[in-house]
């Protein structure tokens, strides 16, 4: 007669139970059975002190690395320094070289309307200023409408991905789109002239950001942002308010306290533009010149 053996009520849990009973591996436990019976490095006070002495110098040893790494380096400091106060007398060298350039076209172009005029050539003459007013290449002035733009009280510079997606502080920063948009709002209402703190706009004007900066033709612009449109202070005021520029301007200081104001101005004065270059000029065609049917015309 055969015994069977009675099984047990764990047997379906084998894992578990090893876990439960054997916590350690066989091998580490064989391990630690022959350090045991041969007595090789026992843990005495001895090793104690020792490893918490070891502990306590690679402690040290890492606050003194952090607190290197986080000093001042005077080194890069004064090259700092050093770059700020070359960009500094660069930018003031290049602003006096612009006035001088300015100076320069002004007689220039004084010169030209008095050689014109000389030459019994006045509509000629008349036509030459008032392009040169549409193009921006010679200075306006006249009444108009002054559109004020600044950062809202405690915002703090951001760069990288977008300020309106990120903390408050960041938030109420004027963005280079934002002036896009308050400009183009004055073009479409009617103005006859542009600038935003005094660099004058054209039809090849860029207002972008570079970093934390708003450039204007490459020239970097600080806040407040004012801009000055020439053209009927009424006309102007209500064609912007009517157009998308208008509330959008109101929506910037409901939702991230940009401050604006706009202000109707008896007299504006406006620069000449400083970066307009001739591409390409033609002559006007002469009332007594002919061209034969065969005759062909090469474009500059």
């Amino acid at each position: 007669m055969s015994v069977t053996a009675r099984r047990r009520p764990d047997a379906s849990m084998t894992l578990l139970t090893e876990v439960m009973e054997r916590p350690l591996d066989p091998g580490y436990q064989a391990a630690a059975d022959r350090r045991n019976v041969s007595g090789a490095h026992p843990v005495t006070p001895a090793n104690r002190v020792v490893t918490t002495v070891l502990l306590a110098v690679i402690g040290l040893l890492t606050v003194a690395a952090v607190l290197a790494l986080r000093a001042p380096q005077p080194e890069a400091a004064s090259a700092k320094d050093a770059l700020l106060e070359r960009i500094r007398s660069e930018t003031a060298a290049a602003d006096r070289l612009q006035r001088a350039n300015d100076t320069l076209r002004l007689t220039n172009d004084k010169a030209q309307a008095d050689l014109l005029r000389l030459q019994s050539r006045g509509s000629l003459a008349d036509r030459i200023q008032q392009l040169g007013m549409v193009s921006g290449a010679l200075a306006v002035r006249g009444p108009g409408l002054q559109v004020s733009v600044k950062d809202a009280p405690g915002s703090a510079p951001t760069a990288g991905e977008d300020p309106r997606q990120q903390d408050e502080k960041a938030q109420g920063r004027v963005l280079d789109r934002d002036l896009q948009i308050v400009v183009n709002g004055l073009w479409a209402a009617g103005a006859e002239a542009i600038s935003i703190n005094g660099q004058r706009l054209t039809a090849l004007s860029a207002i972008r950001s570079a970093g934390e900066a708003i450039l204007v033709d490459f020239r970097p612009l600080t806040p407040p942002y004012v801009i000055s449109a020439i053209g009927s202070s009424d006309a102007l005021r209500s064609g912007f308010a009517s157009g998308a520029a208008g509330p959008y301007l109101h929506s910037l200081q409901d939702n991230y306290g940009i401050g604006s104001s706009i202000d109707s101005v008896s007299s504006l004065s406006l620069p000449a533009a400083s970066g307009l270059t001739l591409h390409e000029v033609r002559p006007p065609p002469s009332p007594t010149s002919s061209r034969s049917p065969t005759s062909t015309e090469s474009s500059p």
